[in-house]
């Protein structure tokens, strides 16, 4: 085991309300304004040392090599160093942990920790049968063992006969001599604390520490030291610096800080917005010698190998963020990856289509591996943003 995962697997989960989301270091951000200031000012601006026109999107093996799945990171295996020794029974006073997590979660961080350790997990119904069904439906969860129930926003819809199967299944919980594990949502958990105080039966939840830039770089140095071939460089497109190189000061390179603050900590965020900014060069015929070989001014290296690193991507809502489009998004960050004909069921007007179509067009929407709407993990922070500013209520991460 290698000093950067014996550092990451040591971390634990942490209490929701303790969850800090990174922030810009001060002289980083001072320095960002000044950079700013000049370029207002400058004539002509100096270029990056790739051109734009000159970078390709990544072929999926190269992304794969450079930042592979899974999107979670350590997240799991913190888990059960969090979890481990209370789920093999030793001694303790509480018998249900509670976990959220941010939205955009496409690993199913809780049933695959139980999974990999034999714990039973206790998936929900279909959605189309939670409004109408009998309250009597309940599925048995006596048992042996752990129990985890990994995404509570599966077992309610927001609609006046959509909650009595959550109501039920937290009843049932009080009564259940029987270690449980439960996963929420945190727009979920916000919601099913003000509708149904979840939190008066649920402890106080639990989440991963965030994903700082000193923790990125631990990560994305694992991965590329660990799925190649032959070693990555991941270079600035703008000024040719190593990414994953340390400064002189030991600190991550900036674009890392910058990354942790835009994704808020969150580890799949953060990698799907990493993934969307590594770019391939492609080679013109200045770029070669009188043989005829590659040349790449100020660069050590720059071959198959090489991949580059652009500015962020800003994601902006359609419209100006109409409340069509943030009823729509607010009720899937709720709820999760929904089908079209469930998302129906939870929103205040009808005939949604052209506001879904139009935030799938803007990428804030896209759909999941089982063909459903969700929220594109990587505009969550331009969608929390927006909710913000129309005073919706707001989830803790």
């Amino acid at each position: 085991m290698t000093d950067a995962e014996s550092r990451d697997e040591r971390q634990r989960f942490g209490s929701l309300a303790d969850y800090r989301v990174p922030a810009m270091p001060t002289r980083d951000t001072l320095q960002i304004v000044l950079t700013r200031a000049r370029e207002l000012f400058r004539r002509k601006p100096q270029g990056p040392l790739v051109d734009d026109a000159r970078l390709r999107s990544s072929t999926l093996d190269m992304l794969d090599e450079a930042a592979a799945p899974p999107a979670c990171g350590p997240v799991i295996s913190e888990l059960q160093a969090t979890l481990g020794a209370w789920a093999e029974g030793e001694p303790e006073n509480q018998r249900i942990r509670c976990i959220v997590l941010p939205p955009g979660d496409r690993n199913r961080v809780v049933a695959s920790w139980a999974e990999r350790h034999g714990h039973a997990v206790l998936e929900a119904p279909a959605r189309e049968s939670i409004l109408g069904a009998d309250p009597t439906g309940l599925p048995d969860l006596e048992g042996d063992g752990v129990l985890a129930i990994p995404t509570l926003e599966d077992w309610f819809i927001r609609h006046r006969d959509g909650l009595w199967l959550v109501r039920a299944l937290l009843d049932r919980l009080t009564e259940l001599d029987r270690r449980v594990v439960v996963g929420c949502n945190s727009w979920a958990w916000q919601y099913l604390v003000r509708a149904i105080r979840a939190d008066a039966v649920l402890p106080a939840p639990l989440i991963f520490q965030p994903f700082d830039a000193e923790r990125l770089h631990r990560w994305f140095c694992e991965i590329s030291n660990t799925n190649t071939r032959e070693p990555i460089q991941l270079l600035d497109a703008s000024s040719g610096e190593d990414i994953l190189a340390l400064g002189d000061d030991g600190r991550p390179h900036d674009r890392l800080f910058s990354l942790a603050a835009r994704s808020r900590g969150v580890p799949w965020i953060a990698w799907r917005v990493w993934r969307r900014s590594l770019r391939r060069r492609v080679p013109a015929d200045d770029d070669t010698d009188q043989d005829g070989d590659a040349v790449v001014p100020d660069v050590e290296s720059d071959d198959a190998h090489t991949l580059w690193v652009i500015a962020l991507e800003e994601f902006s809502l359609p419209g100006r963020g109409s409340d069509d489009s943030l009823l729509v998004l607010h009720a899937l960050l709720i709820h999760g990856p929904m089908a079209p004909a469930r998302l129906a069921d939870v929103l205040p007007f009808s005939g949604a289509g052209n506001t879904v179509n139009s935030l799938l067009a803007a990428g804030i929407l896209e759909h999941d591996e089982h063909h459903r709407l969700a929220c594109t993990p990587e505009a969550y922070p331009a969608i929390r943003t927006g909710l913000t500013t129309a005073g919706f209520p707001i989830a803790e991460v």
